[in-house]
């Protein structure tokens, strides 16, 4: 009879007796996810044939991250990213029938103000003026009364508000209540690739990697509405470099739009600016809750 090596019974002994101290959380979900994160967290530990040494340097990643962190930049959000986390989970959870999802990011913020539909949100600065339009719609193709949009991206240097202390920490960043038939619309300007922050123990990482650090222009949005499951995802502009070298795997099918050249006088009239400008339309669909 083949028999189990000491070494391996003491792994196997220990990760469960891990799992098994989460059995009687109050949530059984808790539960469940710490179990099944112990046991694969002690798999790759086991497989890796981790190092004290490396361990160590692990939690000094970590720390790192942690130092890093702030209101305006999430370290872990980005380590989560690099690694492809952010995007398995969008492609596990997303649910049927609705918009695509993508990865939120490391500069999204909770405060952006509330802003009028049809909000022109240049104010001056440089960059190609994009007007952005569509509707947000459920499955049936039906308009979504009371939907949100939130939307950020960066400004014409590449760079985000937490990049540049230029930057007005409101800018280029709005949140538009979309009308009663679900339509929205913005001015904005067209956005640009760029490289996720490399000044931090990601970059580092990445560096050690030799990886990549360069992601494909996109605009960030979220959408919600009563009764209906959030949307987190972005858009990317047909023919932007990297679409398919994202360093954050985040590009999918579905979600490429096209800017087309725009003559709309009436438009044009409103924002204050000269045609053509540049049009970009999409139309979000949620899927409903439950």
């Amino acid at each position: 009879m083949q028999t189990t090596s000491p070494a391996v019974s003491k792994t196997d002994a220990l990760t469960s007796e891990v799992m098994q101290s989460f059995a009687h959380a109050t949530d059984p979900r808790l539960a469940q996810v710490m179990g099944l994160l112990a046991k694969h967290l002690h798999a790759f530990v086991v497989e890796s044939k981790l190092t004290k040494e490396e361990w160590l340097r692990g939690l000094t990643f970590l720390t790192a991250s942690a130092a890093i962190t702030s209101e305006e930049r999430n370290e872990f959000s980005l380590f989560s990213d690099i690694m492809g986390i952010s995007s398995m989970v969008d492609v596990v959870s997303q649910p049927e029938g609705g918009t695509p999802s993508s990865v939120l990011g490391p500069f999204h913020n909770h405060d952006s103000r509330l802003r009028a539909n049809g909000s022109d949100l240049t104010e001056g600065q440089a960059g190609d003026r994009v007007w952005f339009h569509g509707r947000v719609v459920d499955a049936d193709g039906q308009p979504i009364q009371n939907a949100q949009i939130d939307f950020w991206q960066n400004a014409d240097n590449g760079l985000y508000p937490a990049q540049d202390p230029d930057q007005d920490p409101h800018n280029l960043r709005c949140k538009i209540a979309c009308e009663a038939n679900g339509s929205f619309n913005l001015l904005t300007i067209r956005p640009h690739p760029y490289t996720v922050p490399t000044d931090g123990p990601v970059g580092a990482l990445l560096a050690a990697s030799q990886r990549n650090i360069w992601r494909p222009a996109h605009y960030h949005v979220i959408v919600s509405a009563s009764g209906y499951v959030g949307l987190v995802t972005e858009l990317f502009p047909e023919g932007s470099a990297y679409l398919t070298e994202d360093t954050v795997f985040g590009v999918r099918p579905g979600l490429v739009v096209d800017f087309k050249p725009c003559h709309d006088a009436a438009v044009a009239q409103r924002f204050g600016i000269a045609t053509p400008f540049l049009e970009m339309s999409f139309e979000f669909c949620l899927a409903k809750q439950g």
